[in-house]
């Protein structure tokens, strides 16, 4: 029984899901681990006219808001995150129907999903979120795993208004 179950969750209409999501972690982790490696605190690298590196630390959430170490926020947003990782796990990999070769929701939700799982795993290494991509123009710094989220919630209001017009 229990082998059973578990070739259920590898079977063949899985396994593209299970691969996008682990290919999204690591370059994600990938990423921030060569930032901490080979950036100080703040320090910047430029890319292009419009693109920089820079090393930050975010203790807090989207858009560096509540980004103050003294709020001790890193419990009560690593769990949140976690419940939140952990639903989306089950949509894509237990509760949606599985028999199609591709579905637009799944992918929805593994972008959404590495994304949080790329920021949970630096908030348990390091007790805050490495951000690193600053675009000139932008205010905000920000990492692979908040584009990962924000692609994954474009994605979703995309396949929403789909369907309604359906």
């Amino acid at each position: 029984m229990a082998q059973e179950k578990l070739g259920y969750f590898f079977k063949e209409n899985k396994v593209w899901l299970i691969s996008i999501l682990s290919f999204l972690i690591y370059l994600d982790f990938f990423s921030k681990s060569w930032i901490y490696k080979n950036l100080e605190l703040y320090e910047s690298i430029e890319i292009s006219n419009f693109l920089n590196f820079t090393f930050i630390k975010n203790y807090g959430i989207a858009f560096s808001i509540f980004n103050n170490p003294s709020l001790n926020l890193n419990i009560f947003l690593s769990v949140l995150i976690f419940l939140i990782c952990s639903f989306l796990f089950y949509l894509v990999f237990i509760k949606i129907d599985n028999r199609q070769k591709f579905d637009f929701q799944k992918l929805v939700y593994v972008f959404i999903l590495a994304g949080g799982i790329g920021n949970l795993l630096d908030r348990l290494l390091y007790g805050y979120v490495v951000d690193f991509i600053d675009i000139t123009f932008n205010p905000y710094v920000f990492n692979l795993a908040d584009s990962y989220v924000t692609i994954g919630l474009v994605m979703y209001v995309i396949f929403s208004l789909k369907k309604r017009i359906k």
